[in-house]
């Protein structure tokens, strides 16, 4: 038997885009399986406690005054009501209802101190004030609280 010697010439510009296409296949790869490959169970998501009273956060409710709308900004961790503040009040809005700053700081005072929302104390004279801020507190708690399921 005889056999033959062959020489294969190959160009460098074949290796290149050889290797090219490899590393891209590779890259192909890998990203089919991160995307698809690692799908996460509800399991192992970390639960909500739903023990506490509200899940941590800042929650927000409109009020609308005069067609001018001003948020009510409400931070709670698990169990308390760490602050409450007026978003986006305008000084028209101020203006044209002074009470409105004052009272959200009694309230916010109030709270600081350990005091339910329900048991706020306010003067009669800015009662509606107090109860309009009471009620946008209350709609921003009920988003703070955790559902059940």
């Amino acid at each position: 038997m005889k056999s033959k010697t062959h020489i294969v010439v190959v160009r460098m510009k074949e290796i290149i885009y050889t290797a090219v296409f490899l590393v891209f296949a590779v890259i192909l790869i890998l990203l089919l399986v991160f995307m698809f490959g690692s799908r996460k169970n509800d399991s192992d998501l970390p639960a909500v406690n739903t023990s506490s009273t509200y899940i941590p956060g800042v929650y927000t409710s409109s009020l609308v005054l005069n067609n001018n709308t001003v948020d009510v900004a409400v931070t709670v961790d698990g169990d308390h009501i760490n602050g409450v503040s007026l978003v986006n009040l305008e000084e028209s809005v101020a203006t044209m209802y002074p009470l409105l700053e004052t009272c959200m700081e009694d309230i916010s005072t109030q709270l600081a101190g350990n005091v339910p929302l329900s048991e706020i104390t306010y003067d009669a004279s800015s009662q509606y004030t107090y109860q309009l801020l009471t009620q946008s507190i209350e709609k921003a708690l009920n988003k703070a609280r955790p559902t059940q399921q």
